[in-house]
């Protein structure tokens, strides 16, 4: 007689199971997501970008498989009451170093370990597509972040138990309920303490106007701090504070966790080849402040994904522009594919947008609230470069609405000349200071990008 071990799960059994994992990938990536937003290092952020990314890739592939066990593809059930148990646990460390080792050390080891316990069970003959979404799930998690040392002693955990056929097939209803990984939003995401804050109303120093001398190592480090590692952490908070967004928001929130990551790694790597250090310039968190003011999961991606990174793709061509005619194109290839990225983040934000509020006026509606909201705060949304209009349109903003940012942007052009007008002019030091912006319009590198 065959054991309960060693037996071809049965189609109810297989379901149960992947639904277990399922649940367990996305638990766990609500977990990084919240250790990337609180933890002060940077490295980590990094590291934790790629896992959320890959943690929700293998729900999504669990998800496509189960329809083929008479299940849905968003069906997610926590295996048994132990397990829920065990996340919660971890999602209430409150040293997020302590919290980032026993999620590397304990539940990435036991995901692992889950995963290939079914995989053994299977026949790839019998249930071949299972086989071939578990062999590729083992490999993607294989990639996530490992810490020194060996994974943590002390047995097989209930997910393991469950998946590997000893839990038996009588499970009883599971009555503990998860708590949330991250329950508010910090006033400030984690921070190396050796980096320096911009003080509000002093301008960072060494960020000058866009022309061949100005020093882009300091823009570079501007950039990728104050946007591109601020997004990621945005990102991030959402997919810990709102486990109630539709599975599709959640999954293409991951995908631009590691994007902006991996943007933030391209500007760091390239402001360090141009001899720029982490640290020689002070962070800013305007964007994140902003976000703060967001009250509900649509305020939210409307103020980060649409307003945020809406202005971002004018900025980010205008910069393109600026770095092709000084002839530095390593970095204005950067900036070329980070622009891309970003057409994809803000066409994710308004086709959202539109599904949970219900179509294209109500959008439209609470971005007008949201910009009034900002405005009251003392963060107006200003349109100070030219409308990127082809990436405007290719990121679902109307023809009406871009003529709308077009007049915007108009009328703040002439406020800024007619405000230049009035100034007197300062005397320059040399034959070789730079002549005015001829518009009057700022031309600050880091204001290009937010």
């Amino acid at each position: 007689m065959e054991t309960t071990d060693s037996r071809i799960p049965l189609v109810h059994e297989n379901q149960y199971a992947t639904e277990g994992l399922r649940f367990a990938c996305i638990r766990l990536m609500e977990i990084a997501s919240a250790v990337l937003v609180r933890t002060a290092s940077t490295e980590a952020k990094v590291a934790l970008s790629q896992d959320v990314w890959g943690l929700a890739q293998c729900a999504d592939t669990l998800g496509q498989r189960l329809p083929g066990l008479r299940s849905k593809k968003e069906a997610a059930r926590p295996i048994n009451a132990a397990y829920v148990q065990l996340c919660n646990d971890l999602a209430a460390i409150e040293d997020p170093d302590r919290q980032l080792d026993r999620l590397t050390r304990v539940a990435y080891a036991d995901l692992r370990a889950a995963t290939a316990a079914l995989l053994v069970r299977l026949d790839p003959l019998v249930d071949e597509a299972g086989h071939q979404c578990l062999t590729w799930v083992l490999d993607r998690l294989g990639t996530l972040h490992r810490p020194l040392g060996d994974a943590e002693e002390g047995g097989p955990s209930p997910l393991f138990d469950s998946c590997a056929g000893r839990a038996g097939e009588a499970e009883p209803p599971v009555t503990v309920t998860s708590t949330p990984a991250l329950t508010e939003i910090p006033v400030r995401p984690g921070r190396d303490p050796r980096l320096r804050e911009h003080r509000p109303g002093i301008d960072p120093a060494g960020v000058g106007e866009l022309s061949s001398s100005v020093n882009i190592t300091d823009p570079l480090h501007d950039v990728a701090f104050k946007i591109e590692l601020c997004a990621a952490e945005i990102c991030a908070t959402l997919l810990a504070l709102h486990p109630e967004a539709p599975w599709g928001l959640r999954h293409d929130l991951a995908r631009q966790v590691r994007d902006e990551g991996r943007h933030f790694e391209l500007l760091i790597t390239r402001m360090r080849e141009l001899g720029g250090t982490v640290g020689s310039h002070p962070v800013r968190f305007q964007i994140w402040d902003k976000f703060r003011l967001g009250r509900t999961l649509p305020e939210r991606i409307l103020i980060e994904q649409r307003l945020g990174e809406g202005i971002g793709l004018d900025g980010g061509l205008r910069v393109y522009r600026w770095l092709q005619q000084i002839g530095d194109t390593r970095t204005a290839t950067i900036f070329d594919y980070i622009n891309a990225d970003e057409v994809t983040h803000v066409g994710n934000a308004n086709h959202w947008l539109e599904e949970l509020l219900g179509g294209a006026d109500e959008v439209r509606e609470l971005d007008a609230r949201v910009r009034d909201l900002l405005a009251g705060h003392d963060m107006p949304v200003r349109h100070m470069i030219p409308i990127n209009v082809e990436d405007r349109a290719l990121s679902g903003f109307s023809a009406e609405e871009i003529a709308a940012l077009q007049e915007e942007w108009a009328r703040e052009r002439a406020a800024a000349e007619q405000k230049a007008a009035r100034q007197p002019r300062a005397p320059r030091t040399s034959d070789d200071a730079p002549a005015p912006c001829p518009t009057g319009v700022h031309t600050n590198t880091h204001e290009y990008l937010h």
